[in-house]
């Protein structure tokens, strides 16, 4: 069983989130921390911190954590630049850095800046298209070949790849991934026919964004049934669940719960606490969570 907490950064400010990352520091029961991707609150109004800045300036207190986004929403970003970032990070972090991609799904705040968010077909569409560019960047031999004497550079080495709508025409990922292959890619999707498609095909983790128990098996016996179409190993992928926590005082309900999905095969919880508990909110759900979760795979 592992255990990672999850700090959205909205309805604080910036000292309350850094106290609350300086502290999972001394937490060893995590093995992981996690933020969002929104410029606006998914639960109602208020200050917002944007997701990539705040867990690239978070990350450095917890080093030997892994980190990410659950997840990041694929029209925000051109996915030759998460790319970049997620190499960049991957080199920060010395290999702790998690790719989370989702499809997008907030319409108030796309709408707000003017970003396309097209109906969910054409969304999980782009977002496989994203996947093959990202990872095509991460794994091709020529990724990081620059032109050797007399070849043109916009002709020669790099990445060329078209999957609509984007395009790479001699892209370059030079520094390389620290973690070959590049870091694993955890994607949030939660269709059973083509979600669950991608994972099987692409991940090397999924999210179940959280809800009723039930809705997670069927979700996962899906998972499997793709995975055994392609000939994946299902072991292959981390499966993950996000258990919502209101109240830190409400720990009681929330242990009851991650126990529910770790007795059906949920090898990974992540506890998403709200940030205006702070440190001592956290280390509340270390305590009273997170450390008898990891008692419950502890060798007898």
């Amino acid at each position: 069983m592992r255990v990672g907490f999850k700090t959205a950064p909205r309805y604080v400010d910036w000292p309350l989130l850094e106290a609350i990352w300086a502290a999972a520091a001394s937490l060893e029961v995590f093995d992981s921390g996690w933020t969002f991707d929104h410029i606006y609150p998914a639960d109602g109004a208020g200050p917002t911190f944007e997701g990539w800045t705040t867990l690239a300036l978070l990350s450095h207190h917890v080093p030997n954590m892994d980190v990410g986004h659950l997840v990041l929403a694929n029209p925000y970003r051109h996915p030759g630049i998460v790319a970049k970032m997620a190499v960049t990070m991957d080199h920060a972090t010395r290999g702790h850095f998690i790719l989370g991609l989702g499809a997008g799904w907030l319409e108030a705040e796309a709408n707000a800046y003017g970003i396309s968010l097209a109906p969910i077909p054409a969304r999980l569409r782009d977002l496989e298209a994203s996947i093959r560019l990202i990872q095509a960047l991460f794994r091709d031999s020529d990724a990081s070949r620059w032109p050797e004497s007399g070849e043109d550079p916009a002709t020669s080495g790099g990445v060329t790849l078209d999957v609509p709508p984007y395009r790479l025409d001699h892209a370059r990922s030079d520094p390389p991934p620290f973690t070959p292959g590049g870091p694993p890619l955890w994607l949030g999707v939660q269709g059973e026919r083509v979600g669950m498609r991608l994972v099987a095909q692409y991940a090397d983790g999924w999210n179940y964004s959280s809800g009723p128990i039930d809705e997670f098996m069927r979700k996962r016996d899906a998972l499997l049934r793709h995975c055994d179409v392609i000939g994946r190993d299902p072991k292959d992928i981390t499966v993950s669940t996000q258990i919502r926590i209101a109240d830190a005082r409400r720990w009681r309900e929330a242990l009851n719960e991650a126990r529910e999905f770790a007795n059906v095969g949920c090898e990974y919880i992540i506890l998403y606490m709200d940030a205006r508990d702070g440190p001592d909110g956290l280390r509340l759900l270390a305590r009273e969570v997170a450390a008898p979760l990891k008692e419950m795979s502890a060798p007898s």
